[in-house]
């Protein structure tokens, strides 16, 4: 969001945004206000069955130009000892609320001419990992919204390249290092890389990508060495 602020491209444009913790989206507000951008957020857990289309809904349901969906959330276990509320959670937040959101844009004036957006999924659906079977299910779903995607709408999907995230905090120095040596290619800002990849895909430079996969992620397994 913050590559976009720069973009003259997107001067002038709302930016909305939904989350769950109010104190960092004010952070972000305030930090858009500081470059000149506007900003409106609101507070919503996306665990909670339609509360990204309430939370649209409730700023008078605007008509988008852009949609950037990058909710990600793991409850990494073996499956065998994960409730079915566990599993339907996390499929509500990585999959479900996208699908009810794109459901309802694919209306009369809910998109803006030129309307582009992204989803984001994970290295997990490609090549997961012992325990992420609800995560990784998920985020292979979102393949499927493509092909759905709503009228108007120019939809891609983004696997990001790994970076630290808080989804990581749970493992131990040893494994996120086996983890981050997967990599084959060395990026010293994977953050900023995400950030750029996802800048083309809801930029004009991408007009002609239109349901597709950027595999911006360079561990061995997505390039089929593993």
């Amino acid at each position: 969001m913050r590559r976009l602020w720069a973009d003259p491209a997107w001067a002038g444009a709302l930016f909305l945004c939904l989350g769950r913790d109010r104190a960092k989206l004010e952070a972000l507000r305030d930090a858009a206000a500081g470059a000149g951008a506007d900003l409106a957020f609101v507070p919503c857990d996306l665990g909670e069955r339609g509360s990204a289309v309430r939370a649209w809904e409730s700023l008078g349901a605007p008509p988008l130009k852009g949609l950037f969906l990058g909710a990600g959330a793991a409850w990494d276990k073996p499956l065998r000892s994960q409730s079915e509320a566990e599993f339907e959670t996390c499929l509500r937040v990585n999959f479900s609320s996208h699908a009810q959101l794109l459901e309802r844009l694919d209306r009369p004036q809910a998109l803006l001419e030129g309307a582009r957006g992204v989803l984001v999924g994970s290295y997990a659906a490609v090549s997961g990992r012992a325990g992420q079977c609800a995560y990784a299910t998920a985020k292979a779903a979102l393949e499927g919204l493509l092909a759905g995607s709503p009228a108007g709408l120019r939809l891609n999907l983004l696997l990001p390249p790994l970076m630290p995230s808080p989804m990581l905090d749970v493992l131990s120095p040893e494994a996120r290092g086996r983890l981050f040596a997967e990599c084959w290619m060395e990026d010293p800002d994977p953050v900023a890389s995400c950030a750029e990849a996802a800048a083309f895909l809801l930029g004009e430079g991408s007009a002609y990508l239109h349901r597709r996969t950027l595999h911006a992620d360079s561990r061995v397994g997505s390039l089929g060495w593993a």
